[in-house]
């Protein structure tokens, strides 16, 4: 259903006010909706069919998820002490999961979206009674391996690295454009700036005509796209010299910023727009590939590089007969006509115009 409002009314108080108009959006969450997020803060008991992939990743009714087993049996006291890990959890649909599902297991699996960290387990005490408490807990290497996050597969140190830093917040944000729904935790980190930042943010980013100073995309008709950072960190530190006009995907990618989000919607305009403005049109090698392509397929663009010799096209239109664009994949290569797609769905898409492809998760788990 569409709802049609008419703005005039805000906008007139705008340029009152001195100010302009600028694009946005908005969706609107049914009831039902809403519930499910709050169900999923707090955990949800599921069966692992009711578990769903999208890309590799875990997912439940379009949402991103962790998944754990509560259960800890008579160790629980030892890992609540910090004596013992414990079960881990899982972020991606690794071999572990399959192994579970092959071995028809009926454990208790829970899934969440709380950010923190800290797991409610359960378990029997050495003298048999029930006890239930929170627990930090460790990611599944299975999972990082199978989703090859930031490059986990490519060395021991890499490897021992990524997963003692692994930040669950910094994780969702990465992939953030493959979800239409994200944690609420997410959403609400904007704070420590100061009262007229609004007003300096707008000054400065228009002094730099609306173009990000690190991939010089032109956002002069797109300036919500456009952000002002913090070069230092420090969010009261106003001075031209502290600030830096990014492009909401150049930002994500700035030191410190991983838990910030960009919406699949956000980062399909910023590829067509750096694609129409040539800046994708040479990229020197897979260091430029992986700056500019969306950060959930690093993991897929890492595991290609190690075999293939020629570097994909980033955001090329794929056409059909008519020349009527059917698909912009993130990654493809136009003279062998193949390309790495987010689902099935684009997949036949792409079958019908005669390209192959193969999804995500089919290039993770190859």
């Amino acid at each position: 259903m569409k709802i049609r409002t008419d703005f005039g009314l805000l906008w007139q108080s705008v340029k009152q006010m001195g100010a302009e108009e600028r694009d946005f959006s908005f969706e609107v969450s049914s009831r039902e909706e809403m519930d499910i997020d709050i169900e999923l803060e707090r955990g949800v008991e599921i069966a692992l069919d009711d578990l769903e992939s999208t890309g590799g990743l875990l997912s439940y009714k379009g949402r991103q998820v962790l998944l754990y087993i509560p259960d800890h049996g008579s160790w629980v006291q030892s890992v609540i002490d910090g004596k013992n890990q414990g079960n881990r959890f899982h972020v991606g649909d690794c071999t572990k999961l399959d192994e579970m599902r092959q071995k028809g297991k009926f454990d208790r699996y829970t899934v969440t979206t709380d950010l923190s960290g800290v797991f409610r387990i359960s378990g029997q005490s050495n003298v048999s009674s029930h006890i239930e408490h929170d627990a930090e807990l460790k990611v599944c290497k299975l999972c990082l391996r199978m989703l090859n996050y930031r490059g986990y597969d490519t060395g021991p140190l890499a490897k021992k690295v990524i997963f003692e830093e692994f930040s669950i917040s910094d994780f969702f944000a990465t992939y953030s454009t493959q979800f239409r729904f994200l944690p609420k935790q997410l959403l609400d980190r904007r704070s420590g700036y100061s009262d007229e930042w609004a007003e300096i943010s707008r000054r400065y980013r228009e002094s730099r005509s609306w173009i990000c100073e690190c991939c010089g995309i032109d956002l002069a008709g797109n300036k919500n796209l456009l952000h002002c950072h913090h070069v230092s960190g420090n969010k009261r530190d106003n001075r031209d010299d502290n600030l830096m006009a990014l492009c909401a995907d150049c930002h994500s990618k700035q030191p410190d910023h991983e838990k910030m989000y960009v919406r699949k919607s956000e980062m399909t305009e910023i590829q067509r727009l750096r694609r129409r403005q040539g800046i994708l049109d040479v990229l020197p090698g897979w260091d430029a590939v992986l700056e500019y392509i969306d950060s959930a397929y690093e993991g897929v663009a890492r595991k290609i590089m190690k075999t293939s010799r020629s570097l994909p096209a980033v955001g090329e239109d794929i056409e059909n007969s008519k020349g009527e664009i059917v698909l912009t994949p993130e990654l493809s290569w136009p003279a062998q006509r193949f390309a790495i797609v987010d689902n099935e769905e684009q997949l036949d898409t792409l079958t019908q115009v005669g390209w192959r492809a193969m999804t995500m998760e089919q290039v993770l788990k190859s």
